[in-house]
């Protein structure tokens, strides 16, 4: 056994000091000798303490080990050499978990310094104290963020920064807040947790300046409102263009004005026609982009009941010229004849101008046919639709279509579909679409909500 030498040492020792004990008793019963008795006691008394050291010595080796693995000092020496004489394999076994504490330790004070160097690196402002008021940590970020030093105590910045101090235990996280800095003003995202660590809790505070992305975003808003309004502008814009126009044409020669005799009753018919649909798509006009500037509102539709042959005669009145040039039919179906949509009348219009000029679009300069359909199923449900014979959507792009800002014609804003889509759940309704490539394409309103 590795323990037998100390079992021996331990046995040896016992057997003398029992042999100094009878020594010691016989001596004491000679007369004469009692000195000698004495003597026998003494060596006694030292034989016993040696014993107690004997046994003492590895239990005190194991006993400083654990006192200073405890104290987190592991660069502890020990008498190796007595241990092993006694127990051997037991300082190999010191040894290994030394070591251990020794790679723990470092492994610990790595990741300390890794953390630390994440926190100071992140752009993002961290601040940490405890419930005492001490500040355990304020990164890098947070100090050029708020451009103060490294900070010890809450009450410092209480008195010397009471606005930083303010934002860190007072202020609400629900919104933004606005800090003036030396160079900028800056606004601020906040965001506390809380974590306890033995009886203590540690506040932990987040800081993010986040003004750049507010104005991109404001910016951004403002362009994508701009293309709307241009976009519905334009797209009201251009027929009225072609009706003023036709109109000129109408009452003027090559010589300049037609004389009264050569102007016919159903030329004036016409005329009056083409200024009464320019006068009401104008006023159209303007109401959309009154109710698009305002930001805060969505377009509250003003509904009333709206005839469908009314609403299909000023939609082909408005592209009646630009059909003829371009040599492209529009049929027309509406069943029952006498329809009635309860609609807002001229947001429902810039829906069907938005598909025509689409569906004008889409013949890529060829003739062709656009049929405006309109009916009523059982449920009362009252459909519209504007099917084309163009050059049709593809199918890997048929769901994007709606998306603002998705489009695949040249110099397109991507606007017209998605503010149709928005016009119709204002009403709430929907629009569909279904199309093959090279063969057509069907855009199909869908009003469920209807008074008759």
């Amino acid at each position: 056994m590795a323990t037998n030498r100390f079992y021996l040492s331990v046995i040896i020792r016992v057997i003398i000091i029992t042999l100094t004990c009878f020594a010691m008793v016989w001596f004491f019963t000679v007369p004469g000798l009692y000195a000698t008795s004495f003597f026998f006691l003494l060596l006694l008394i030292v034989e016993m303490v040696a014993l107690c050291n004997f046994l003492n010595r590895t239990n005190r080796d194991l006993a400083n080990f654990l006192i200073f693995l405890h104290e987190n000092d592991t660069t502890i020496a020990y008498s190796k050499a007595r241990i092993e004489r006694y127990f051997k394999g037991l300082t190999s076994s010191l040894e290994k978990l030394n070591r251990n504490m020794q790679q723990t330790r470092l492994e610990k004070e790595q990741k300390h310094q890794y953390l630390q160097a994440v926190v100071e690196h992140i752009g993002i402002g961290l601040v940490a104290y405890s419930d005492a008021g001490k500040v355990e940590f304020m990164n890098r970020a947070a100090r050029e963020l708020f451009s103060i030093p490294e900070i010890g105590l809450l009450s410092t910045l209480q008195h010397r920064y009471p606005q930083v101090y303010s934002i860190l235990i007072t202020t609400n996280e629900a919104s933004p807040v606005k800090f003036k800095s030396k160079s900028s003003e800056l606004l601020l995202t906040i965001k506390r947790s809380h974590i306890k660590m033995n009886s203590s809790v540690i506040t932990i505070v987040s800081f993010q300046n986040i003004k750049a992305e507010m104005d991109e975003q404001e910016l951004q808003a403002w362009r994508k409102l701009i293309r709307v309004l241009r976009h519905e502008i334009m797209n009201s814009i251009t027929p009225i263009t072609t009706l003023t126009t036709a109109l000129r044409r109408s009452f003027t020669n090559s010589m300049g004005p037609k004389p009264i005799s050569e102007l016919t009753n159903e030329t004036i018919d016409d005329a009056l026609l083409c200024s009464e649909v320019i006068e009401e798509r104008s006023k159209g006009l303007v109401r959309f982009v009154e109710q698009f500037c305002n930001l805060t509102d969505a377009p509250k539709p003003i509904l009333g009941n709206v005839m469908v042959a009314q609403l299909f005669d000023r939609v082909s009145t408005l592209f009646v010229r630009e059909l003829h040039d371009k040599n492209i039919l529009l049929k027309r179906e509406i069943t029952p004849s006498a329809l009635t949509l309860y609609v807002d009348e001229k947001l429902i219009e810039q829906v069907l101008i938005n598909l025509i000029k689409n569906a004008v679009e889409a013949m890529n300069g060829k003739s062709g046919t656009i049929d405006l359909q309109a009916g009523c199923d059982e449920k009362n449900t009252i459909f519209i639709r504007v099917t084309d014979t163009g050059c049709g959507i593809a199918s890997d792009i048929i769901d994007t279509i709606f998306v603002p800002s998705f489009t695949t014609k040249e110099g397109g804003s991507g606007i017209g579909l998605s503010i149709s889509k928005q016009l119709m759940q204002l009403h709430g309704g929907t629009i569909d679409c279904w199309s093959q490539p090279n063969n057509g394409t069907c855009f199909e309103l869908i009003f469920r909500k209807q008074q008759i």
